[in-house]
């Protein structure tokens, strides 16, 4: 009896430790509480019914799994050896638990099915955990302002990109959570005009998880460095150097969580950068002009995925890769075997022609908020320099990739999934357009956010991987 009272006492004390963590805006707020809800179902659904191997080199990734924890994957063990171990680590550890002390001839468990829901389940966490900053950030920028938390959130939700790329054992989902809990951090630092031990303890440890995770990541670190600088203009001296000194700091300690790895990349393959390919000379020739100008316009709304006049065009995949699926490894292909669900294809094509309204208004979004970027205030301009900062080294990077290791057949370097992050950071742009609607025209803004809403609606069957039942 004594044991049951202290389970439930504890329990108690658990639960309302969460709500304690909820912030009110959230228990408040009815349309993002079912928000919320509707992306527990779905990322759960995602969890139980997408095969982990099935995403983008899933076997090789599968590969880096089960040679860690214990040993660093090699080029000759999967050619996805040049990815950071952070996002392996606990699958990994899963796994060799469930190889020692649950897997025999007499009881053959799937190990892989195990790590890989664990895994999953984990990002689903990490989702949930970006939403909450999202929320956080929101208080920050915009406090009390519900209208801006429900477009900020519709806009976050609507790109299907999310449910894919979280549903694969990958790095990015883990780059795009600590460059987000980052950036609120920062923000967080700058409110309260002090800085402490623990700060610089938070800091060193979510740019080394960043360094850990992918090296898309990387590209957060001149971003932060530039908009630290940029303090200068915006407080005291003293503070200015005391941050300065904060991040240089920041940066210093997390190198040595993550610099092992670049080191280790470095010595066995001669770059930080090292790939499955072999890199070309940078020039702008390397792609065809159809690569950055065509956008295939026609099979972006008919045929929207590979196989088309698509192939290798910069602009209609990543397009098509964000909303649907141009690739085929969550809606369109059913399993290695090449079985295609073509059914689902016209209806894919209405979702990138409807889609093309969230995509302008992240464009007009970020051009709105650059042009009026002086008319915001003190808080609200250090935000959103540091996440254009970040969106641009991000795209600048991704095209270095890009140009780097062309694929002029196929393109397949090509994917929203690896700038994850700046999708994820392109809603504060447009729900801050959104703002300046509302407070210029109400019936626009209404009309705007219940096209929106219908577009979400029509949308959400994308958000469900079409893989249910389909193993290997």
């Amino acid at each position: 009896m004594f044991y049951t009272f202290s389970v439930i006492i504890f329990i108690a004390n658990k639960v309302k430790l969460i709500k304690n963590i909820i912030p009110e805006s959230l228990k408040k707020n009815r349309f993002l509480q079912i928000l919320f809800l509707l992306v527990f179902v779905i990322m759960i659904f995602n969890v139980f019914n997408y095969f982990h191997e099935l995403g983008y080199d899933g076997q090789h990734h599968k590969y880096n799994i089960e040679v860690l924890p214990f040993n660093i994957p090699t080029s000759e063990d999967t050619k996805e050896f040049f990815n950071p171990p952070l996002p392996y680590l606990l699958p990994s550890v899963v796994d060799k638990i469930c190889d020692r002390y649950l897997y025999s001839e007499l009881r053959p468990i799937s190990c892989t099915r195990i790590y890989g829901n664990v895994a999953q389940i984990f990002q689903m966490f990490l989702f949930f955990g970006i939403l909450y900053f999202l929320l956080r950030i929101s208080d920050i920028i915009e406090p009390g302002n519900k209208n801006y938390k429900n477009i900020l959130f519709l806009f976050f939700l609507l790109p299907a990109v999310n449910f894919k790329t979280f549903a694969m054992i990958r790095g990015e989902p883990y780059v795009s959570f600590f460059v987000i809990a980052t950036i609120y951090h920062y923000l967080y630092i700058y409110k309260r005009k002090s800085l402490n031990n623990k700060d610089l303890i938070i800091n060193v440890l979510l740019l080394g998880s960043i360094g850990l995770s992918k090296q898309w990541g990387l590209l957060f670190f001149p971003a932060l460095g530039i908009s630290s600088l940029i303090l200068y203009f915006y407080h005291e001296k003293s503070f200015f150097i005391k941050y300065l000194l904060f991040t240089i700091k920041s940066f210093l300690f997390s190198f040595l969580i993550f610099g092992w790895f670049y080191y280790h990349l470095y010595v066995q393959y001669g770059s930080i950068t090292a790939f499955n390919r072999e890199p070309s000379t940078f020039s702008l020739s390397n792609q065809p002009s159809s690569f950055y100008f065509d956008f295939a316009l026609s099979d972006l709304f008919i045929n929207p995925i590979r196989g088309f006049d698509m192939g290798n065009k910069l602009f209609p995949i990543l397009h098509t890769e964000t909303y649907g699926d141009y690739w085929g490894y969550f809606l369109v292909t059913l399993g290695k075997g090449g079985v295609y669900n073509y059914e689902i294809v016209p209806y894919l094509g209405r979702v990138n022609f409807l889609a093309l309204i969230p995509t302008g208004l992240f464009i007009l979004g970020i051009i709105f908020t650059v042009v009026n970027l002086n008319k915001q205030n003190e808080m609200n301009q250090i935000f959103y320099i540091l996440i254009f900062l970040t969106i641009l080294f991000s795209w600048v990077g991704y095209m270095w990739f890009l140009i780097k290791y062309p694929n002029l057949n196929k393109g397949d370097t090509i994917k929203a999934t690896y700038i994850i992050l700046i999708i994820n950071l392109l809603p504060f742009f447009s729900a801050n357009l959104m703002e300046k609607v509302r407070l210029w025209n109400k019936k626009v803004y209404s009309s705007i956010y219940f096209i929106l809403i219908i577009i979400f609606l029509h949308n959400l069957p994308t958000f469900f991987t079409r893989f249910s039942g389909i193993f290997t």
